[in-house]
């Protein structure tokens, strides 16, 4: 007897596209994972941002934005990229009514016999979105929470509300880390209804083999370039420390402030900025680190972290969201203090200690997307089973 497959409906602005191959790859990677097993089919709904005037300025997102085809589609999941309208840092759109009417129109094409269950991943704009879309279709709702959406959006008092009513109507509610779930019980949320499920990690790419750079024994900095990365601590650091070598690799809002910085604090022979990588390129850079920083002001379970640690390189991190859940004194330091002071002392005994690369990728082993989608697909199954 064969069991029929359960269809999801995933709501994200959180999916790579051909303009933004990079952009939410952990999302795409746990779906992948759920379309590989036959008990379960997923199709997504992954809104683009269109900023009016915003789009016409050379070489921004949103004007490359405007590329992205509206059709996709991905290892048999059908991929739809409705535009939704925005202008960052104000009110005056409601992104959220904009991303619901696109997901309405959208969700009887994909699924014309109907579906099982919506799938939120992020909670603000997306998860109250899927809210929406499920009361619409008097569907279960799942969302997952990822980091920035708790610790931004939810201390927001201008969506905290929309955001708590759609986590009471979530019939479950993923988190990526403790750290996030203690978070959400903090406004209210039943823990009963909270799971935490770590992103997967991809250990034929990420692994210690990975070709990368000739040269080896650098810092690795990973991240968009944004304030809250901190890869400016990182530069600072760097002038107290002159036989480091240092990687970042990024791109985003500070790359001109990050450039300058490099030239004015001298550091031109000792630090290269590149662009955002392949996942197969960015392995090897792990690799060949000798030890991958994070000087983060907030995070929830960094993939940058896992990745790293999944090709046996060492880290050194700021102690932040979920972070402490995976670095420990075997396979790192966290830092006391976010500042290029503690980091600079934490170099110092980093390179002191003797790391067992061998033993830090084994560990991360534990951390793979079959796993992860076994849980879904098992929380899924007891949600529609009690409906």
């Amino acid at each position: 007897m064969t069991t029929k497959a359960i269809n999801i409906l995933g709501i994200t602005t959180l999916f790579p596209n051909d303009q933004h191959p990079r952009h939410g790859i952990f999302v795409q990677n746990r779906y992948l994972a759920l379309q590989k097993r036959s008990d379960v089919h997923i199709n997504v709904i992954a809104p683009v941002a269109k900023a009016p005037l915003l789009n016409l300025i050379p070489g921004s997102r949103f004007q490359a934005n405007n590329k992205v085809p509206d059709k996709a589609c991905l290892e048999g999941i059908k991929v739809r990229h409705p535009r939704y309208l925005t202008i960052p840092g104000t009110n005056l759109i409601d992104v959220v009514n904009s991303i619901t009417k696109s997901a309405l129109n959208l969700a009887p094409e994909l699924y014309p016999d109907g579906f099982d269950l919506v799938d939120g991943q992020y909670l603000y704009p997306d998860g109250i979105a899927a809210a929406r879309l499920a009361k619409h279709y008097d569907k279960p709702l799942v969302l997952t929470a990822r980091g920035s959406d708790v610790n931004y959006w939810l201390a927001d008092t201008s969506k905290q509300q929309m955001i708590i009513d759609s986590l009471h109507q979530a019939a479950k509610i993923i988190c990526m880390s403790q750290a996030l779930k203690d978070k959400i019980i903090a406004y209210g949320i039943s823990a009963d209804k909270i799971e935490v499920i770590m992103n997967g990690i991809n250990h034929d790419t990420f692994n210690s083999s990975a070709h990368g750079p000739n040269n080896s024994g650098y810092l690795l900095s990973v991240g968009n370039l944004v304030p809250l990365k901190g890869h400016d601590l990182v530069l600072r650091a760097m002038t107290d420390m002159p036989d480091e070598k240092l990687t970042i690799i990024g791109q985003g809002q500070e790359e001109k402030k990050i450039t300058h910085m490099i030239r004015d604090l001298n550091l031109d022979d000792r630090v290269q900025l590149l662009p955002n990588l392949s996942q197969s390129e960015l392995a090897g850079y792990y690799a060949n680190a000798k030890a991958t920083v994070l000087m983060s002001a907030m995070e929830g379970m960094p993939n940058v972290l896992m990745e790293s640690l999944s090709c046996g390189t060492p880290v050194i991190a700021t102690n932040v969201g979920g972070i402490s859940e995976i670095v420990h004194p075997g396979n790192g330091i966290l830092l006391p203090e976010r500042s290029p002071e503690e980091l600079s002392k934490a170099i110092r005994s980093f390179n002191q200690t003797d790391w067992d690369k061998e033993t830090i990728e084994k560990d991360m082993k534990m951390f793979n997307w079959s796993e992860v989608a076994q849980r879904q697909v098992d929380l899924y199954q007891q949600i529609l089973h009690k409906n």
